[in-house]
């Protein structure tokens, strides 16, 4: 179990290295398309290796990289993850593909449905509210399998336990880790703009110096031709 869990977690943890390495300090335009393959890979590599508790329960970590570019990118970019992960699921089979599928769409519909206002939030409540929506999605998801189960004993409590545990402690390290980056990132813009401001401050500096020198010279020349004896008024004129 604890080497399926390591493991999707590395593969969770993917995307973010790949943006430390290559992209944090190198503005690119198709930045965020990478980052939405990047994180259906991941999804999909989370639900072909899957964890498995030994009382023979199955869990993975699939709603993690779905909400986080949900939240992070809107309807446009998750849903290519929407169709990933049913796609997935129904190559892998099992009863519970159509109750997937229903609840797939509906974390589609109303997760992305925050973006906008989750985007505005500060970098802490980011991290807590993409902990506690990684919580309550699966939370709902283990009422469904409760109900479609219909009896609950203790091994489907230790599920529920395991599920939301790890769901809550890997989606907090993720995005304290998303939001470390993002920190990075407007760090880097902020020298960066100060940077040329100086540049600027320096460019204006030099052109007022240079302008002002012409204009004391001549501002002199014209007041000795002002007291001059020897030029009459019509000449000074």
């Amino acid at each position: 179990m604890f080497e399926t869990l390591l493991l999707n977690f590395l593969f969770l943890l993917f995307p973010v290295l790949i943006v430390v390495i290559f992209f944090e300090n190198r503005a690119n335009r198709y930045n965020q398309k990478l980052l939405v393959l990047m994180s259906a890979v991941t999804m999909v590599l989370c639900m072909v290796k899957p964890i498995k508790l030994e009382m023979g329960y199955i869990y993975d970590l699939r709603y993690i990289p779905f909400i986080l570019v949900a939240l992070f990118g809107g309807y446009k970019n998750v849903l290519l993850l929407y169709v990933l992960l049913n796609i997935t699921r129904f190559y892998v089979g099992g009863p519970g593909t159509l109750p997937s599928f229903l609840f797939s769409t509906a974390v589609l519909l109303l997760v992305p449905f925050l973006s906008k206002w989750f985007i505005k939030l500060s970098a802490r409540r980011r991290i807590s509210w993409a902990t506690v929506l990684a919580m309550l999605t699966m939370g709902v998801y283990l009422v469904v399998l409760g109900v479609m189960k219909g009896t609950l004993d203790d091994q489907f409590w230790t599920l529920t336990v395991y599920a939301l545990t790890t769901h809550a402690v890997v989606m907090s390290i993720i995005m304290i880790l998303i939001e470390q980056i993002i920190t990075n990132i407007k760090n880097r813009d902020r020298v960066l703009q100060s940077e040329r401001l100086n540049v600027v401050s320096e460019l204006a500096a030099s052109v007022s110096h240079e302008m002002r020198n012409p204009l004391t010279v001549t501002s002199g020349f014209l007041q000795l031709l002002n007291k001059s004896k020897t030029i009459t008024p019509e000449e000074k004129r």
